[in-house]
């Protein structure tokens, strides 16, 4: 499956990313607006372009697509050495110089025809190589992973998990492409045979990035205990929910490492809420804008390394600036308050009462049990899940079942993603 999903991948991303840098061999067309006269020799090595007093802005012709290019932003990204550090990739012009009306008075182009120099009306020669250009455009998206998109899923994705071999995630760039592939589009992914002992999922953060240090440490221990702080820590069954909603921003991805499993029970439910809340939105539109617009209050209370008292208020569902679905927060295994009147309070319970019926719909949700060297690898953001009971046998000694926990933020596994699929669309 790693395989399959590796070779889709790379199509995807070469047909989305793989705009080269070829450029048509045509001279410079002569406009209305002026422009300057480029000698022969480098008017066969670059696009029409043309300089326009009347909009202030450079325009390119790359094959059919015209591209216009503000004067105050090619000021503002010039990439001669006075302007632009190569090296750190940051602009050296300080925003307190940048005039914001400043004029071209006139352009040329290099002799290998490969790059555009315009000089400004502030006395300044700026350099724009042609390959920044038309990688450039308005308005600007220009983060690859916006064309990952999301797969949705429900009890199809049974016995199609994307599964990935543990060595080949620590020693081969290919897997660990796939694999951060299946995060971004499905959100789930398994890594087998790792060794059964702490440690395994700091190898497979430092691959990409680090662990995300959180109150419960780096990782933290999933077996039964004497006084537990959290419900986790004993075999009680739990219901679906994200881990650590106290925090207004939760953990990005949570990896869980089977150590050593329980003889009986203690398998995961899962299930993808950013399928589950459109479908609650069209046929339970009462339902999803309570839950959408409902403040709750989470906490999380207790003694690890230190005393910790979080708490964070949020609705259980979050959207980003365009409207996307950003996080959910489902957890009530915790004590939680909620900003509504009194006489609200039975409509918010009802609410949740028909969400977690979505959740618990055969059609929405997998079983998965892990085996001992499993790493169960999920979007604490859009995937919830839950656990089922399982009994310890007090007249066995030692620990009867053995999960270490620990998370990677989104930032770090985006960025990472970025460096790889540049490497692999080249």
């Amino acid at each position: 499956m790693a395989s399959q999903l590796l070779r889709s991948t790379f199509q995807q991303t070469k047909k989305l990313l793989g705009c080269g840098s070829y450029i048509k061999h045509q001279r410079v067309g002569i406009r209305k607006q002026w422009m300057s006269q480029l000698p022969k020799s480098d008017a066969s090595h670059v696009p029409p372009a043309f300089l326009s007093a009347e909009n202030k802005w450079l325009s390119l012709q790359f094959d059919q697509n015209q591209k216009n290019y503000p004067y105050v932003w090619l000021r503002d990204n010039c990439k001669c050495s006075k302007c632009y550090h190569e090296v750190a990739s940051q602009r050296l012009l300080q925003f307190v110089d940048l005039d914001i009306d400043v004029e071209a008075k006139s352009m040329h182009v290099s002799e290998s025809g490969k790059d555009i120099f315009i000089n400004w009306s502030d006395g300044h020669e700026g350099f724009y190589p042609l390959s920044f250009l038309e990688g450039e455009h308005f308005p600007a998206f220009s983060d690859p992973l916006r064309q990952v998109k999301q797969e949705l899923w429900g009890s199809e994705l049974q016995g199609q998990i994307p599964t990935f071999q543990f060595s080949d995630i620590l020693t081969k760039d290919e897997d660990l492409f796939a694999w951060l592939t299946a995060l971004h589009t499905k959100g789930f992914a398994v890594i087998e045979n790792a060794e059964r002992e702490v440690g395994q999922i700091h190898k497979v953060a430092d691959r990409v990035a680090y662990l995300k240090r959180t109150y419960y440490g780096d990782t933290f221990q999933v077996t039964v205990k004497l006084d537990p702080n959290n419900i986790a820590w004993t075999g009680t069954g739990i219901d679906f929910h994200s881990d650590l909603c106290a925090l207004y921003n939760q953990p990005g991805m949570q990896m869980l490492h089977c150590i050593k499993q329980s003889s009986s029970g203690g398998s995961n439910i899962l299930a993808d809420t950013f399928k589950i809340i459109p479908e609650l939105q069209k046929e339970e539109p009462d339902v999803y804008n309570t839950l959408k617009n409902t403040l709750f209050e989470f906490t999380d209370i207790g003694t690890e390394f230190n005393d910790f008292n979080f708490r964070s208020s949020k609705p259980a569902f979050s959207y980003d600036y365009e409207g996307h679905l950003r996080q959910v927060s489902i957890h009530f295994g915790r004590h939680h308050s909620m900003n509504v009147p009194a006489d609200k309070v039975y409509d918010v319970y009802k609410a949740l009462k028909v969400f977690f019926h979505y959740l618990h719909k055969k059609e929405n949700m997998v079983e998965y049990k892990m085996s001992e060297g499993d790493i169960m690898c999920m979007d604490n953001r859009r995937l919830v899940h839950g656990r089922a009971e399982y009994k310890v046998n007090p007249s066995v000694e030692g620990v009867q079942r053995h999960l270490e926990g620990g998370y990677v933020d989104w930032d770090e596994l985006n960025s990472f993603y970025r460096v790889l699929l540049e490497r692999f669309t080249k």
